[in-house]
């Protein structure tokens, strides 16, 4: 038997993702020799240099999560060798209780897949992308090198509570969801795609995700129309995925509710560097009231005027002070959420001069009993990707739309010759 030595309880944001049992994974798809040893080596350091990496969680006697650490080794990274990831590759075992961090290398075919999954309560998308970085950094130094140099140990990153306190940020009446409340109860709406049913897994499972990828092209027409019409990639994403959400409800006079994630590195002062919080993160929310003369761009204007409304309020930095540690999926009565996480340009990430990352993906698990149902997306080599991480039935449909408005955006922008 091993002794554990608790670090901190986790805060009240971080809990929902210890009862929800989340994992992040992301994924690179690696042109070019790999070097396995190497790549252990890397994830060593990386957990040399991130210790609470290594820990785990256990439940405390107040029923609270907590972030504990042993005197047992991780076990290392996962290598499976195919020439078919896509069929001889087994699920996943992710197991909080055991490991707040997985790597998993794949290698075969036309070259490697590593995919590093992180707990969620430990890090949000941009600090996972960060030791991401780190790790590809070690596995360059050692590839090219043959050594890495001193490594910096972190400490354990603090809570979304924790650095709003310290900059004097509380919690206010407001959680922002109150603008959802003209919508609640007041139609006659399908079942929920959230709906909770059937029982909770006993460890978290992948959910199914379908994708969409525009050419880099088209990826800078969209840039080009949204600098010339004064909104954001942004604000045209969320815009597009609300007309696309409307169609397919079937363009009934039914609002579409929006929410999605505000990075808090970008507002608060004195700023957060990647790694220093485990979810730096706000929620605003918008209610979509969408018919045939709505037009992409005044949309996404008045959602954009929306958000800056909110956060000149100090709404969007503290919502999450409201939040529940419990998942319940769609709010009763409410029609389903749209969710959208962007994860903007991602930087480049060093590698060796032989080896080159092609493309990149995320993997979402959960343990629930309701459906889980998000949209994430990124420009990654210039390219614009739209996932759709759900449980709802005909996905495919659902990124097409999205696709091809897209699509029709960029091609008018371009035939237009604005540049």
């Amino acid at each position: 038997m091993f002794s554990s030595s608790v670090i901190r309880k986790l805060s009240r944001s971080e809990e929902i993702f210890a009862e929800t049992q989340c994992f992040v994974g992301v994924g690179a798809h690696l042109k070019g020799p790999v070097d396995v040893d190497a790549f252990s080596d890397a994830f060593d350091a990386l957990l040399e240099s991130h210790p609470v990496l290594g820990g785990h969680l256990e439940r405390g006697e107040d029923g609270r999560h907590q972030i504990a650490v042993d005197d047992l080794v991780h076990p290392g990274i996962e290598v499976i060798e195919t020439d078919d990831p896509a069929r001889d590759c087994p699920a996943v075992q992710l197991n909080q209780s055991e490991s707040l961090i997985h790597l998993r290398l794949v290698v075969g075919g036309e070259g490697a897949q590593p995919t590093l999954y992180v707990h969620h309560a430990l890090a949000d998308g941009h600090h996972e992308f960060k030791l991401v970085e780190e790790m590809f950094s070690y596995y360059t130094d050692l590839v090219c090198n043959g050594r890495i140099g001193p490594v910096t140990v972190h400490a354990a990153p603090e809570s979304l509570e924790a650095v709003l306190a310290q900059r004097g940020i509380s919690k206010q009446q407001r959680s922002g969801l109150e603008r959802f409340m003209p919508a609640m109860f007041a139609y006659d709406l399908p079942p929920s795609r959230r709906a909770a049913g059937g029982v909770t897994p006993a460890s978290p499972l992948r959910v199914p995700m379908v994708r969409c990828q525009l050419s880099e092209r088209e990826t800078q027409d969209l840039i080009a129309f949204g600098r010339a019409n004064r909104v954001g990639l942004n604000g045209l994403l969320s815009a597009v995925l609300l007309m696309a959400e409307w169609r397919l409800r079937g363009r009934t006079n039914i609002p579409v509710p929006y929410v999605y994630p505000v990075d808090l590195r970008y507002v608060l002062s004195p700023p957060l560097s990647a790694t220093a919080c485990t979810n730096p993160l706000g929620v605003a929310a918008y209610l979509a009231e969408i018919d045939d003369n709505t037009d992409v761009v005044g949309l996404a204007r008045d959602i954009a005027e929306t958000f800056r409304a909110d956060l000149a309020d100090g709404v969007v930095q503290q919502s999450l002070l409201h939040s529940s540690p419990q998942y319940v999926g769609n709010l009763p009565g409410l029609p389903d959420l749209v969710m959208l996480t962007d994860g903007g340009m991602a930087p480049p990430v060093r590698t060796p001069p032989d080896l080159e990352i092609i493309a990149t993906h995320d993997e979402l698990f959960f343990a629930v009993s309701a459906g889980i149902d998000m949209y994430l997306s990124n420009i990654f080599a210039g390219q614009l990707v739209i996932e759709y991480h759900t449980h709802a039935p005909r996905p495919e449909k659902s990124i097409e739309t999205i696709h091809s408005l897209l699509r029709v955006i960029a091609e008018q922008h371009a035939a237009s010759g604005v540049s």
